[in-house]
Parts: C-alpha cells; sequence; structure tokens
C-alpha cells in the first residue's frame, strides 16, 4: 500500500525527533501536521471504499505514532493511548470528515439550484 510507505518514512522522523528529545507535545504537533494529512488525504472520496483489512492497517500507522511520542501508551490498550494523546480513531474522524464534506456539498447545491 502507497499509502503505508509514504507515512513510514514519517515516522522514521518522528522516531529521530523522539531520540533528539523533542517534548510530545511538539511531536505530536509534527505527527498532527506532517504525517496524518497523508493518512486522511482525499478520505471523502476513498473511505468509502475500504474494507476492514485496509481500515486496520491505517489505523496501525496511527497507533504507532501514538507509542512512539508516548512511551507510556505501549502498554495500554488502543482506546486509552486516543485518550491521553487527544485524539480520535482515524475511522471516526474520516467518517466524521465525508459527513461534513457532503453537508457542505449539499447545502451549496441546494443553494445554487433554488435560485
Amino acid at each position: 500500500m502507497l499509502l503505508d510507505r509514504h507515512s513510514t518514512k514519517r515516522l522514521y522522523y518522528l522516531k529521530q525527533l523522539k531520540r533528539a528529545g523533542v517534548p510530545h507535545a511538539q511531536l505530536l504537533h509534527f505527527y498532527l501536521a506532517v504525517i496524518r494529512p497523508v493518512l486522511e488525504y482525499a478520505a471523502p472520496v476513498w473511505h468509502h471504499s475500504l474494507n476492514k483489512f485496509q481500515k486496520n492497517q491505517i489505523e496501525a500507522i496511527q497507533k504507532r505514532a501514538i507509542r512512539i511520542i508516548f512511551s507510556c501508551a505501549c502498554d495500554m490498550p488502543y482506546a486509552s493511548a486516543l485518550f491521553v494523546a487527544g485524539l480520535k480513531d482515524l475511522d471516526n474522524m474520516q467518517r466524521s470528515t465525508v459527513t461534513q464534506f457532503f453537508q457542505i456539498y449539499f447545502t451549496i447545491d441546494v443553494l445554487f439550484t433554488s435560485t
């Protein structure tokens, strides 16, 4: 999966920043600014066509990032690690993004067709 390859390269940089002693807050910011956009790119288009295995692969990348950022999250269940990081799981995040996208799209469509 191409997405996995791109995000794995970025996870390497996250590990290097962790080794350099960068604080947790900045590591989380790096993840949100550099890695997560790769995972969410064009989600409204492709999210509905992913199978369970592909969704788990994408979610596994986020799990790895959380374990890198927060060493204490290694022994936690994923839901607890998400809470510690202040994040949502990617499947629910992408689902809400798709919902928002189509709500905006249909609102704009109604505005233009009613005039």
